[in-house]
């Protein structure tokens, strides 16, 4: 796994690992798939949501990275502010607690 880039590395969910260690990355390198179970089906419509699973043909799809990234990013985005504000807010609130 280390031999892998690091892009590739930090993808998360099991349907995305299908798709890498198939190397299906690209629309011409597109791959069967139909989900297993119940999580297989949620990981799938995320990603089908988001962009980052594209269908080349009916029933064949591969693994976009750049879609991928590029809505972790905007995840980041949006929540690394929020969760900066409720750190500084919770250590606040511990610092009225403080007797010295």
């Amino acid at each position: 796994m280390s031999q892998l880039p690091a892009a590739v590395r930090r993808v998360r969910g099991p349907v995305a690992a299908h798709f890498l260690a198939q190397h299906a990355l690209s629309p011409e390198d597109a791959i069967d798939f139909v989900p297993k179970d119940r999580v297989e089906r949620w990981w799938f419509d995320r990603f089908r949501r988001i962009g980052a699973l594209r269908e080349a043909e009916p029933g064949r799809y591969w693994f976009d990275l750049v879609a991928y990234h590029l809505d972790a990013q905007a995840f980041s985005r949006r929540w690394v502010p929020i969760a900066i504000a409720v750190s500084v807010v919770i250590a606040a609130v511990a610092m009225l607690f403080y007797r010295g």
